[in-house]
């Protein structure tokens, strides 16, 4: 396997390599929190607040389908943010896609509600939401980047599977719901609802203040400064010049969603519908298991740098294969069942398929190509892959009344994301490697690159 080797001239300067690890974390915890928080108060207030003219159940469904805004907009945002990081810089880019999302989040967290200004209410949240999947499109790639093309040589997985240890937003989103409905009792509904929202914005604060000094790599300045007009790839020319490493990311990032949205989504539905558990049971639970798999992320990148990206997303994916069928039954098994079975999923499975995909995408492209490719390899099949895997999982018990179906689905994704993660880790475009000779025939091929 081809290591990536990234420059060493005394003239350069990394960031620290602390900041880095705290920077991937940060971003990564306000994207959970985010997630838990705005799904949490969809369920719980925004129904009443901001559709009340519909019937409860309605209501909740017009909430949750704000909360569906943010997967739709995230494809869209990987292309915008994929386009200026290759443009104007990772740093740059960054800032911007932070400061959006920070400035969504406030605005939810202090607009008014239906009852004040009716029907701009439920239209404004709408937006706002948008605004942050928007932001989040682009989000993991960068963060992802800075992290690979800044990290230390020999330890670029380990640096930038840390992007992937959010798991602590959603004990901290968690954590900020119960203390302030504690709080503020019989005003949460009112206003006490705000206050997590205002937390999380203090969240993005620190993230900004965290990355202000962390600059743009060595390679990529040096790629900008000498590129000429047949380098400046364009969204189109980059999706036909590298068409083949963003299909075969789009599996191996679809086979790892399908893993973790069908067994934390699906899984904890069918354990608290089916299974008849108590919520805070589950919801224990699923905090330990997120816990384990927060540990278990740096050890997968960790593995990858020490033996090879591919070997470390093959296991994971047999994993998943393996872990398909007994899932269900661990799950059947009480409540210690659904912590065992979310724990082996996530750490065994999921964790081992994360952890090494910033580095393997981010091979795949030219540095001013590597910012869009990479975004696109992961937000497309997120959205697309992982925002259907609940409700493909449950049709496919409405259909055939057993959760071998499920399985079953899951075994050939996870399948099909062996073998294209196999395809992938042996084509690399490593940021010291030469192009290879398809991709100057495909870039002499385009007529005009500067779009």
């Amino acid at each position: 396997m081809q290591r990536c080797a990234m420059p060493t001239t005394p003239a350069q300067r990394r960031p620290s390599q602390r900041r880095l690890i705290v920077a991937g974390i940060s971003t990564s915890t306000i994207e959970y929190y985010d997630f838990l928080l705005y799904g949490t108060m969809a369920a719980l207030i925004f129904n009443h607040l901001f559709f009340p003219s519909f019937s409860p159940a309605a209501g909740t469904l017009a909430a949750f389908a704000t909360f569906a805004f943010g997967f739709i907009a995230r494809p869209i945002g990987s292309l915008v943010f994929g386009r200026l990081g290759d443009r104007i810089g990772r740093k740059r880019t960054l800032m911007i896609s932070l400061a959006l999302m920070g400035a969504s989040t406030l605005v939810i967290g202090t607009m008014p509600t239906y009852a004040t200004i009716g029907v701009a209410a439920p239209i404004i949240l709408v937006v706002m939401r948008f605004l942050q999947g928007l932001a989040l499109g682009g989000e993991w790639a960068g963060a992802s980047l800075v992290l690979v093309e800044n990290s230390a040589p020999g330890r670029e997985n380990f640096m930038a599977s840390t992007v992937q240890m959010g798991s602590l937003g959603l004990v901290l989103s968690s954590l900020a719901t119960t203390v302030t409905s504690k709080l503020t009792g019989d005003a949460f509904v009112t206003w006490g609802w705000r206050l997590p929202f205002l937390v999380g914005f203090v969240l993005f604060l620190f993230t900004f203040w965290v990355r202000r000094n962390i600059e743009d790599s060595v390679e990529y300045t040096e790629a900008r400064k000498n590129a000429d007009q047949r380098d400046a790839l364009g969204l189109v020319q980059t999706v036909r010049a590298f068409w083949k490493p963003i299909v075969l990311g789009f599996f191996v990032t679809g086979g790892g969603v399908v893993v973790y949205f069908t067994i934390t989504t699906y899984g904890i539905a069918y354990a608290a519908g089916a299974l008849g558990y108590g919520r805070s049971s589950i919801l224990n639970a699923l905090t330990l298991a997120a816990v384990v798999y927060t540990i278990a992320i740096p050890l997968a990148g960790w593995c990858a740098d020490r033996w090879s990206a591919r070997v470390v997303l093959t296991a994971g994916f047999v994993f998943g294969v393996a872990l398909s069928f007994p899932f269900f039954w661990l799950l059947e098994r009480g409540v210690v069942g659904v912590f065992v079975g979310l724990a082996l999923y996530l750490a065994l499975s999921h964790a081992l398929i994360q952890a090494p995909q910033a580095v393997v995408y981010s091979k795949q492209f030219p540095p001013l190509a590597r910012y869009t490719g990479t975004a696109l390899s992961h937000a497309l099949p997120t959205a697309v892959v992982g925002g259907t895997a609940p409700v493909i999982a449950q049709a496919l018990l409405n259909a055939t009344g057993t959760n071998a179906a499920i399985s079953v689905y899951v075994l050939v994704m996870a399948a099909l994301g062996i073998v294209c993660s196999y395809m992938l880790t042996g084509e690399q475009f490593g940021p010291a490697s030469r192009p290879r000779a398809d991709d100057e025939a495909n870039r002499k091929a385009v007529p005009d690159l500067a779009g």
